[in-house]
């Protein structure tokens, strides 16, 4: 399942088609009335053109559109637009397109289109809020959307329409929209059928264009059979100028069956052979170009055609000003689609199949899948998924594949190694994790059984991927490191190579070295991924670089490297910004990690926005692991406010409801820091798992854990013991973060056991450290009046003043409210200094040990405390200190 970039640009030609007006028929009537209309209704928010088929109101926009100065962006829709995020990008590409999108704005960001609708709705805002004043957009056949997101989402917009915008609507029935405060503002303009049906001298006119010379009798007679309707009267005119005119208006009918029947025979007729089977055999094509034309009729003359056929009748119509696309009328690609259902009805799903191959041979993998369908040719099907398409699933077109998939019939999703990979698919976007092991096993015993060692090989590279995935997302590390092993075997021994090979190793790596990150093997965790990188870069999968990076980010943090995470992280979102997938899976990890440097800089605002983002893209795409991390940071960031009794309830949240499967040591470890910090905050005793001996070691949070042991021992007055384990505490340079927090610790339990100049020493070196990561996190926490004036002392003798200053900001932020609240409770400092040892369990004889006075002076203290807080015993002291913010 390659994570293939896709999105419009593989779309290229069609998105230029999509965004181009149609030109000019032939015998074209000036109809200055409708002009005038229009030029008033670009005064208001909204026009509204709407009218049946054939009433002429495309062409009519499109001629006023060409009179008109200034930007006019024109967008065509068809069934295949009903995808929120595509069809808001095809609205930005036809802004863009029409030059309306000047330097400054949202818009000029390539691939930009957010996939969450509220995220879009703001994208979407900002960017029509700073086009050129009145600046129009044209989107024709708006019937064609019934998605309800797509039609909430523009009335949204037009409860505030933007300024600068002007909006105007082509549609055959009245579109879905809010529009009645705008109406009642005066802000709509509508242009129906009794507007857009032709006058007498109109319609006389058009008869003109065709060559006719007819009275005005006749032109009333045939206005009134047609009513008006421009393409009748088209059809009409056209009817009496053929057989030298030996035709009368009388012959000529309005109703469906008449219209088919000239359409057929004033299109076919006269053609020879090859033009007539051209015309059939091409109207199973929504557009289509030469080479695409070529393709399906297996003809070589198909540009001449095109060209031909625009020039002949006004029913094939040139998309954009250079002959590349076409389009039939819609009621001329009916009327010849059901008749070649009637005269060739055994070609059409060789014609489907003949189609599916010229996508999919030019990267057009929805249209591709969308023929091969139509052609029933199920086993094509399976072999684009799992060849080319798979990628489709973690891109803006995984809605679209996986309705394509849904058309499969169940019956033959067993039928082929392919087929069954789709299923795979469809298996893994359910969530259906426990199924696709089978699946996969009966797709690997097919493929034995076909012999054919080559595709063997090839789909078998494939069900790799799949696999790994469903390991990764119920948490199974050590059976990922084991899958990605086998497929980088394959891979190695085999005789595969160019981009797809490279594009698997990418995936094999990434997944391996996110794997053993969290199984406790931080160095070769980091070589897998930095490979990982490497390979996916050369080979074109970003969607593999980004997630690869973020998980290196996310070491790199959880290894203690604050400005590393950082550089990385900010990489990986910038080029994930810039191509639409700022909300994907594979950005979970960078956003995570941000969130984390964010913390360690406390900053947390920024830290609370970028776990939200990271949260949004997981949402949608839930994997074990990631969602420990989430909860993980969430626990973190409650910690920072105080909120303790909610950090509690995040850790218990990561803890249960896991996967029996879900093996992720590092992560346990590191849950068991964040619980740690919960208990130095309540100052309740040190949790069992940071001196249990039977751990198993993990060189990325040996050193933490000695040091948040060194601040328990602290926090007791152990000062003995806390500098014994910050000198046992592993040397580990790399791991900044840790290493600064031992330097506030170590200088604390100096400053304590009155070794002034060590302290100093100690601080200053942990101060110069921080400054260069911007890490404040541990002076926060640790913040208190012995480390204030530390902090003083040290700025004194010079150090780095504006970081000093900085963190004596949050020191005294931090400590500033409790010393405010302690005074208003009436407690003096040395009871305040007692009461933060009250919920420790350290007895009245050992405070008094430590504060060096006498155990009745401690209860006199503590007597005191309770009066003035109200309380009748030591606990309840606690509580009430805990309630009021003292504690």
């Amino acid at each position: 399942m390659t994570d293939q970039r896709v999105g419009p640009a593989d779309l290229l030609s069609l998105a230029v088609a999509k965004t181009a007006s149609p030109q000019g028929r032939r015998a074209d009537v000036e109809r200055q009335r409708l002009f005038d209309l229009l030029n008033a209704a670009a005064d208001k928010a909204v026009t509204l053109v709407c009218a049946g088929a054939g009433w002429g109101k495309t062409m009519l926009v499109s001629a006023w559109a060409r009179s008109r100065t200034g930007p006019i962006a024109w967008l065509s829709l068809d069934k295949k637009d009903n995808d929120p995020q595509l069809f808001w990008a095809y609205v930005v590409a036809a802004l863009q397109l029409a030059g309306a999108v000047r330097p400054g704005n949202p818009f000029t960001e390539a691939n930009s289109m957010p996939a969450d609708g509220r995220e879009r709705g703001r994208h979407l805002a900002a960017g029509l809020g700073r086009l050129p004043d009145r600046t129009i957009l044209v989107i024709d056949d708006f019937h064609e959307i019934d998605d309800p997101q797509i039609l909430q989402e523009m009335n949204d917009l037009l409860r505030r329409p933007p300024r600068p915008l002007r909006m105007v609507f082509i549609s055959r029935v009245w579109p879905a929209l809010a529009l009645h405060r705008l109406r009642a503002e005066g802000q709509v303009a509508e242009i129906r059928a009794k507007e857009l049906a032709f006058t007498a001298d109109e319609a006389a006119a058009l008869v003109r264009g065709h060559g006719l010379t007819l009275a005005a009798s006749d032109v009333s007679r045939l206005l009134d059979r047609t009513e008006g309707w421009a393409a009748g009267l088209r059809l009409g005119a056209g009817f009496l100028a053929g057989h030298d005119g030996a035709r009368s208006i009388e012959d000529f009918a309005g109703d469906v069956h008449g219209v088919d029947d000239y359409l057929i025979e004033g299109i076919l007729a006269d053609r020879d052979v090859r033009e007539r089977r051209f015309l059939l055999q091409t109207s199973i094509l929504d557009r289509l170009c030469a080479d695409l034309a070529n393709a399906v009729t297996t003809q070589h003359d198909g540009q001449r055609m095109l060209e031909q056929l625009e020039r002949d009748n006004d029913f094939v119509v040139r998309l954009g000003p250079k002959p590349l696309w076409f389009r039939y009328h819609n009621l001329l690609r009916e009327a010849l689609g059901h008749h070649l259902s009637l005269e060739e009805p055994a070609v059409i799903p060789e014609l489907h199949r003949r189609a599916a191959r010229w996508y999919a041979t030019n990267n057009s993998l929805v249209e591709a899948l969308t023929h091969a369908v139509s052609a029933r040719d199920w086993a094509y099907v399976g072999h684009v998924v799992a060849t080319q398409a798979g990628g489709l699933i973690l891109s803006p077109h995984r809605a679209a594949l996986l309705k394509i998939l849904q058309r499969v019939p169940p019956e033959e999703m067993d039928s082929t190694p392919e087929l069954i990979f789709c299923t795979v698919v469809l298996l893994f976007h359910a969530g259906d994790y426990e199924a696709i092991p089978a699946r996969i096993a009966r797709a690997r015993e097919l493929l034995r059984r076909r012999g054919d060692a080559g595709t063997h090989r090839s789909v078998d590279i494939m069900l790799y991927t799949p696999e790994m995935l469903t390991e990764r997302a119920v948490g199974a590390m050590p059976s990922v490191v084991a899958v990605s092993n086998r497929l980088l075997d394959l891979l190695a021994t085999g005789t595969a190579g160019g981009v797809v090979a490279t594009q698997q190793r990418a995936i094999a790596m990434n997944h391996r070295g996110l794997a053993l990150m969290w199984t406790g093997q931080p160095e070769a965790a980091s070589r897998d991924l930095w490979a990982a990188i490497s390979a996916a870069h050369t080979s074109g999968v970003e969607l593999t670089e980004i997630n690869a990076a973020g998980h290196l980010a996310l070491l790199q943090i959880l290894s203690g490297s604050a400005d590393e995470a950082a550089k990385l992280a900010a990489s990986t979102l910038e080029l994930a910004d810039q191509r639409g997938w700022r909300y994907t899976l594979q950005a979970v990890p960078a956003h995570f990690a941000n969130a984390l440097v964010l913390l360690e800089r406390h900053d947390l605002k920024a830290a609370q926005e970028a776990v939200r983002q990271g949260a949004r893209a997981h949402h949608g795409n839930p994997e074990a692991a990631q969602r420990v991390v989430l909860l993980g940071i969430e626990a973190r960031l409650a910690v920072a406010r105080g909120e303790l009794a909610r950090a509690r309830l995040f850790l218990d949240e990561a803890r249960r409801d896991r996967s029996p499967r879900m093996h992720a040591p590092t992560l346990d470890r590191w849950l068991t820091l964040i619980d740690a910090e919960v208990n130095l905050a309540e100052g309740r005793p040190e949790p069992a798992a940071l001196f249990d001996p039977g751990i198993e070691p993990d060189p990325t949070l040996d050193f933490p854990r000695q040091v948040v042991r060194a601040r328990f021992a602290y926090a007791t007055r152990d000062l003995r013991r806390a500098e014994d384990l910050l000198k046992a505490a592993p040397s580990v340079l790399s791991h900044t973060v840790a290493t600064v927090e031992a330097g506030v610790v170590g200088a604390l339990v100096a400053d304590a056991r009155g070794q002034a100049t060590l302290a100093v020493d100690l601080l200053a070196g942990a101060m110069n450290l921080a400054a260069g990561e911007g890490i404040r996190r541990p002076f926060v926490v640790l913040a208190g009046s012995r480390l204030d004036d530390l902090i003083q002392r040290l700025r004194l003798l010079g150090g780095d003043a504006s970081f000093i200053e900085d963190s004596l900001s949050e020191v005294r932020a931090t400590s500033q409210l409790p010393a405010e609240l302690a005074t208003a409770a009436g407690l003096s400092d040395r009871e305040a200094e007692v009461l933060r040892y009250l919920p420790t369990n350290l007895s009245a004889a050992e405070i008094a040990t430590h504060l060096g006075v006498s155990v009745n002076t401690i209860k006199a203290h503590m007597r005191a405390i309770y009066r003035k807080l109200g309380a009748a015993r030591r606990n309840e002291a606690v509580m009430v200190a805990r309630k009021t913010g003292i504690l």
